[in-house]
């Protein structure tokens, strides 16, 4: 007769935990991330020694006492300490095999019993990852992590990549192992990690509720985890304003530094002279839409300039310092971003654009002025191709602005949220030249989707560092543009088309 695997729960607190006693009250205070929980004085001893000894790591509470009352009263207190509560379980007292660690003050944790006749399997949405050290599990539906801490527990995990019974995995070689993978199954359903199928007739096949809930079906695994790791109430990471550069490591300059060569000044507008001839902003607005041209004449350098003027230069520098934090640079310019940090460069790729030759420019924010890259002529076909099949075009545009992201202008400061940041400062950007560029009455549209592959190679950048993350074709539109207006009231068709008079009425500034 086999012998029966030995199982091993283990119980301690999270890292954050703290426990100290009220040395007026005798209450017992729990300090953690989230603020501080107090429970009634404790008077058994049992319990006192439970909670000080699981601060300090996993424990076995029949260590502690071996009084079926004294363990059911331990019981009792740590289910109000749940979400503070740190489950193992392994084949022995000092070696764990995984760990099931609540993310949230709102992390529940209940073992059940698995049907044989339930299939199970390891979630969609269940990222493995490696922090460098060991592996750890978590879920965008979970509110705990799992953390992975011997290679046994990464094998049961690659056993559950498709639906199996539970009596399959208990029969594998891991049980030979003396490991209680039973038990490990319940706890890695109770985590969320692992899911089990609907009811179903013998011989049907298994249908996971994640798989058909509407809630769910329309979103991609990846894109659901950024969601929840870009915003409060699902996770316990770093997340804020909490300046996570390392002391020492210098911050990224607050302009891109220029890489030589003669540069092309720009126009610079005169700010009364746009307050005086510039449509209403209403008009701007609602008559930003798709247009039949009439004018087929190419942009000019000076659009060109008047447009990154008005969209993107540098209005000022100041400095920020704060105590304990590294002194930094930041700018104002014409559109809003996180923290003053314009994390954006804007580079020009021009195909016909009078006074401007053919050819790939950074815009430098500063002197105002176009720096000529070193792409050559298939690099540049390569760009505007790009941005043609992107904005629906039938000819390459005559001009395209790529977007590019330097992610290290946002991430010196912002822990957890700086790409989200990226993406939601790239709208202000990206609107703010449409607006532009509809005042001046030079049509311009948004390309959808960035080969960041293509567009760093031809612009000589890292894409790990700094990405394109947008574009946006100047000087024409996409023809599918917007749906005709329908009745008055639903589309506002008669409004819109007023606003798209007065912009007619405004001729382009060449």
């Amino acid at each position: 007769m086999s012998k029966e695997p030995v199982r091993y729960c283990l119980w301690s607190f999270r890292e954050d935990v703290l426990i100290e006693a009220d040395p007026d009250t005798g209450a017992v205070i729990l300090h953690s991330q989230w603020g501080d929980t107090a429970l009634p004085p404790v008077t058994e001893p049992a319990i006192w020694e439970a909670l000080q000894r699981m601060s300090l790591g996993p424990i076995l509470l029949e260590n502690v006492t071996r009084d079926r009352a004294d363990l059911a009263a331990i019981e009792r207190v740590l289910e109000r300490l749940e979400h503070l509560v740190v489950r193992s379980i392994g084949v022995d007292a000092d070696r764990p095999l995984f760990s099931v660690v609540p993310l949230t003050p709102q992390a529940s944790f209940a073992l059940t019993d698995l049907a044989e006749d339930r299939m199970i399997r390891l979630s969609r949405f269940a990222v493995l990852q490696s922090n460098g050290s060991r592996y750890h599990l978590e879920s965008s539906l979970s509110l705990h992590r799992v953390i992975l801490h011997e290679t046994e527990a990464v094998d049961l995990i690659a056993a559950l990549g498709r639906p199996v019974r539970p009596s399959a995995i208990v029969a594998s070689p891991l049980s030979v192992a003396g490991l209680p993978t039973a038990e490990l199954l319940s706890y890695l359903v109770a985590a969320g990690m692992v899911v089990v199928a609907e009811p179903a007739e013998a011989g049907r096949p298994a249908v996971f509720s994640e798989d058909v809930d509407p809630a769910l079906t329309f979103w991609r695994p990846v894109d659901l985890m950024f969601h929840v790791r870009t915003n409060l109430g699902r996770h316990d990471e770093e997340f804020g304003m909490t300046y996570p550069r390392e002391e020492g490591l210098p911050i990224e300059p607050v302009v891109a530094p220029r890489r030589g060569g003669p540069a092309i000044d720009l126009h610079r507008p005169r700010l009364p002279e746009l307050f005086a001839a510039d449509p209403p902003f209403t008009a701007v607005v609602e008559g930003r839409r798709p247009v039949n041209r009439s004018d087929e004449s190419v942009p000019t350098a000076r659009e060109v300039g008047e447009l990154l003027y008005r969209t993107a230069r540098v209005r000022s520098f100041y400095e920020e310092a704060r105590e304990g934090h590294p002194r930094a640079t930041l700018s104002e310019r014409p559109y809003p971003t996180s923290g003053s940090c314009y994390a954006f460069e804007v580079y020009i790729a021009v195909n016909t654009c009078s006074g401007i030759s053919r050819g790939v420019y950074h815009y430098d924010p500063v002197r105002h002025q176009l720096e000529p890259l070193p792409a050559d002529g298939a690099g540049v076909d390569e760009l505007l191709e790009a941005g043609r099949i992107g904005a629906g075009l039938r000819a390459q545009p005559p001009l395209l602005m790529v977007i590019t992201a330097r992610f290290c202008r946002l991430s010196w400061k912002y822990d957890g949220l700086s790409y989200a940041l990226v993406l939601k400062d790239l709208g202000h950007l990206t609107q703010t030249a449409l607006l532009v560029s509809t005042a001046m009455g030079l049509p311009a549209d948004t390309v959808a989707g960035s080969d960041i592959e293509m567009s760093a190679r031809v612009l000589g950048t890292d894409w790990r560092t700094e990405s394109s993350v947008a574009a946006v074709v100047i000087g024409t539109q996409a023809e599918y543009g917007r749906p005709p207006g329908g009745e008055s009231g639903v589309n506002d068709a008669d409004w819109a088309d007023e606003a798209a008079a007065i912009l007619a009425r405004k001729p382009r500034r060449r």
